[in-house]
């Protein structure tokens, strides 16, 4: 047995001291690499410099020396995100590489995440040139954010440890830059360049200077020196890259434009393959910025084939296929590429807004929070943060909070103020409301809606004493602005003082180039509607129409005149005539509205295509498309027109392919048609995602009820609530137990529904028959309220609302019931409500006519007679 482990002991010493013998080895190859790597960089050979660091990363895993040579090169050369991706890898192994991946962060804007990393990983008291470095990163990326505190700590630092005078000067002009104190940080430049001729970077930075002072001369000399100082390389340097597109920008604006295009030319051939995808995506962003979607994409996809990793590429093609109304396309590639602590704003916000419309709120909410901490002094990162805030919770102190920086930051917007005053006014402190709104006004007198918005609450607040004074000094103050006259006329029209505010409003439009025209004319409409002179109204609204096409109000107010007076088809005319006249999109989508409540489908589609090239494929414009789309497939589906059915829902679909609404429907008329296996096939095409389960848990269950596996399809119905309430799918359990006669079911689930989607006013107005039908008035009137608070177009609340207000002698029954009347004129149940309502208001005659043609509709209904003859009996 001892024999036995000595043989194996014996062996075992030979492994380690091969094992030895190997390892340091692989320390000798490796130090030749690092010696060679050296070398290639001094000479400016990057490629072969970037394989030598690989080959040591390859024989020293362990060690920080060939991640770090690596790092060095990628950031050399601007490729920071390949910088970042290595070492991020590496950085708690190994935390000898945090300042070179600090500096990438640096490099690429990611300044939080660069003094994160600095303050995470310290560099060790054993390595003083890192810890000067870090302190250097530190002050500069602390200027970045504008945190005057960390820059002053970090110089201070920096100097502490031995850092350079010039170094130290150059950080000061950094941050005198940052403040925009241009004659200062030149010069301290001065002197920096006076203690180092060739310090490349404040060469740079001296031309910038020069560039913005106007100093092209001075900016060119220095650019020259920088740009001789540099040595040739067979990847474009980031330094030399920064350096010849400004020596490019300043002989352009000298006018030495052959001299630019040699530069440019330069540019070109040190990175073809680059420039020539510069090119595709410059073509790509035109296109987009011409709203032409479809051509950018084009170009996009192809550069992503290409590029796979690049991040303009993906974020751009993003912005697209949010244009497009793509949400779940844009949110991947926003989610994949967007970094909160270096997006634009504009980015930020498309990206919040597509998480909004996919309703995760939550996860918007948390995107700007992340963006607003990275970058604390961009004014509208903040905005966006604090509204997005205050739309969740109206009363959200964060909300107000990120609002108040940001007009700090940020002065001019002084229409933030407008929603801070909102906020005030929910949380019952008007004082705090109009103050807000008067600072505003005197900041930006000139700004309409600000004015309007701080007039409002003072007429709420009954303050018509300052209302009126205010209006009268801004007359006073500028007799020849037309604003000050419809003011005045609007107040009178508050006041019910009808004849004053019809000669200021016709003042306002009597002023020469009066910028408020419209809204004069449409003032003068409200005063005629109010005098119930009809006819007055609608010229006066048609006149505010011309005036401004766009003014989508005016089309509802005028078309209810019009409506009074039985002129419902020459509606059309006018409207026809204001598309032909504007390039605006509002005509033709009201003339498609108009075509629509004719169900003349074709007619309206033409007209919501004009809208759509109109609006460069608006997503709200798109969605009224698509939606007609689906009525029309509808339409033909109870006319059995199945091939003309499914082309129009394919366009629904087309529009908005990941919208399963349409999809439900189009798998509908494939179940209608006894199409089963067909309508599996389109849910089976449907891309499969984790934001889309509930939908798809949803179509599932038709098509298993469809094949009368009902149990099976009802058990769906509850995973897909389960998984996202939908009210679709709330519309489907709810009916499930009433037709199965399980009303306790049905009102539990009715209660839960409600819960769910507070919003749902579907929801409201089932709770309120609920409660109608169990005799409990006081609980209907107040869910019919709540139906009509959430959605003030439905007919059927209103004429409901309106019917219980008349049984409990409740005086808004009258306006209730016309509401009702004016969205559904033709409905026999909302026609006799209203006219049996001003029957017993005394207004006989027009009552009388209305209960006419309420049993000429139904003529079967005893209850609508009655009403009638008891009406003809009180003549």
């Amino acid at each position: 047995m001892k024999s036995f482990f000595k043989i194996i002991l014996i062996s075992l010493c030979a492994g380690l001291i091969a094992c030895s013998d190997k390892q340091a080895e692989s320390q000798e190859q490796a130090q030749r690499h690092i010696n060679s790597a050296k070398v290639y960089m001094e000479q400016g050979q990057y490629r072969a410099a970037i394989i030598e660091a690989k080959n040591i990363i390859q024989l020293t895993p362990e060690s920080a020396d060939g991640y770090i040579a690596l790092a060095h090169i990628y950031n050399e050369i601007g490729s920071y995100a390949s910088a970042q991706s290595l070492l991020e890898q590496v950085v708690k192994k190994n935390p000898a590489v945090a300042t070179e991946l600090a500096y990438a962060y640096f490099l690429n804007k990611k300044s939080l995440t660069a003094i994160n990393t600095v303050n995470t990983y310290p560099a060790d008291a054993s390595n003083p040139e890192a810890k000067q470095r870090q302190a250097w990163i530190s002050a500069m990326s602390n200027i970045s954010l504008g945190n005057k505190d960390g820059y002053e700590l970090a110089l201070k630092e920096f100097k502490a440890l031995g850092g350079s005078d010039a170094e130290a000067k150059y950080i000061e002009a950094s941050y005198l830059l940052s403040k925009g104190e241009l004659e200062n940080a030149q010069s301290t430049l001065t002197e920096v360049l006076a203690a180092t001729p060739d310090n490349i970077d404040a060469l740079t930075m001296m031309a910038g200077v020069n560039i913005f002072l106007r100093n092209l001369d001075g900016a060119e000399k220095h650019l020259t020196k920088a740009l001789g100082l540099l040595k040739n390389t067979d990847i474009l340097s980031r330094r030399k890259g920064q350096i010849i597109s400004l020596l490019t920008d300043t002989l352009i604006q000298q006018g030495r434009t052959s001299e630019a295009y040699t530069y440019q030319k330069l540019l070109a051939e040190s990175n073809p393959e680059g420039n020539a995808a510069q090119q595709r995506f410059s073509e790509a962003m035109e296109y987009y910025q011409q709203g032409k979607f479809a051509e950018a994409e084009a170009i996009l996809r192809e550069l992503r084939e290409q590029y796979p990793n690049d991040k303009n590429t993906a974020t751009l093609l993003g912005m697209v296929e949010y244009q497009q109304g793509s949400n779940q396309q844009a949110a991947d590639l926003f989610d994949e590429f967007i970094d909160p602590e270096t997006a634009t704003p504009s980015v930020l916000q498309a990206a919040a807004l597509v998480k909004f419309r996919n309703n995760q709120m939550d996860e918007a909410i948390e995107l700007l929070k992340k963006a607003a901490d990275s970058q604390p002094n961009n004014h509208i990162v903040l905005a966006t943060y604090g509204l997005a805030l205050l739309d969740k919770d109206p009363q959200s102190a964060e909300g107000a909070t990120a609002l108040e920086k940001s007009l700090a930051l940020e002065p001019k917007q002084q229409r933030i103020r407008i929603a801070l005053a909102k906020r005030h006014l929910l949380l019952k402190q008007t004082e705090q409301a109009v103050a807000q709104l008067q600072k505003a006004y005197q900041e930006q007198p000139d700004d309409f809606y600000i004015q309007q918005a701080y007039f409002k609450t003072l007429l709420n607040d009954n303050q018509t004493e300052k209302l009126e004074e205010e209006i009268t000094a801004f007359k006073n103050k500028d007799p020849q602005n037309s604003r000050g006259y419809f003011f005045a006329g609007w107040y009178q029209l508050q006041q019910k003082n009808f004849s004053a505010a019809e000669q200021e409003f016709e003042k306002a439009i009597a002023v020469k180039d009066s910028k408020e025209k419209q809204f004069a004319y449409a003032g003068l409409a409200q005063v005629y509607e109010t005098q119930e002179l009809a006819q007055k109204a609608i010229t006066a609204w048609q006149l505010a129409l011309e005036e401004d096409p766009g003014m989508v109000i005016g089309y509802a107010r005028w078309f209810a005149q019009m409506r009074k007076l039985k002129r419902e088809d020459s509606a059309f005319s006018f409207v026809r005539d204001l598309e032909g006249k504007t390039s605006k999109w509002e005509p033709s989508v009201v003339l498609a509205q108009l075509y629509v409540g004719k169900n003349q489908f074709s007619e309206a589609i033409k007209h919501i295509d004009i809208a759509l090239e109109r609006s460069n494929n608006a997503t709200n414009i798109k969605q009224i498309a698509a939606n007609l789309y689906r009525l029309q497939g509808v339409q033909l589906r109870g006319q059995n027109k199945l091939p003309e059915a499914r082309e129009s829902l394919m366009q629904a679909i087309k529009l908005f392919p990941e919208n399963a609404d349409y999809l439900a429907v189009l798998i509908e008329t494939e179940i209608g048609a006894k199409n089963i296996q067909e309508a599996q096939k389109l849910l089976d095409q449907f891309v499969k995602t984790p934001e889309n389960e509930a939908e798809r848990l949803f179509l599932q269950g038709l098509i298993r009820f469809a094949e009368d596996k009902k149990d099976e399809g009802f058990q769906l119905y509850m995973q897909s609530w389960a998984a996202k309430p939908m009210e679709i799918v709330a519309e489907q359990i709810y009916g499930f137990h009433h037709k199965g006669g399980n009303q306790e079911k049905a009102e539990a689930f009715l209660a839960d529904w409600y819960e769910k989607l507070p919003k749902s006013n579907r929801a409201s107005l089932l709770l309120a028959v609920s409660a109608q039908g169990k005799n409990d008035p006081k609980q209907a009137i107040a869910w019919y309220e709540k139906s009509v608070e959430l959605n003030p177009q439905m007919p059927a609340a209103l004429n409901n609302l309106a019917w219980m207000y008349y049984e409990s002698k409740d005086p808004r029954a009258l306006e209730y019931a016309k509401r009702a009347y004016e969205l559904a004129p033709n409905v026999a149940a909302i026609v006799d409500t209203y006219g049996w309502i001003l029957v017993e208001r005394g207004d006989l005659q027009k009552g009388i006519e209305l209960l006419t043609k309420a049993v000429a509709l139904e003529p079967d209904n005893q209850e609508m007679q009655y009403h009638l003859k008891e009406a003809q009996s009180r003549q």
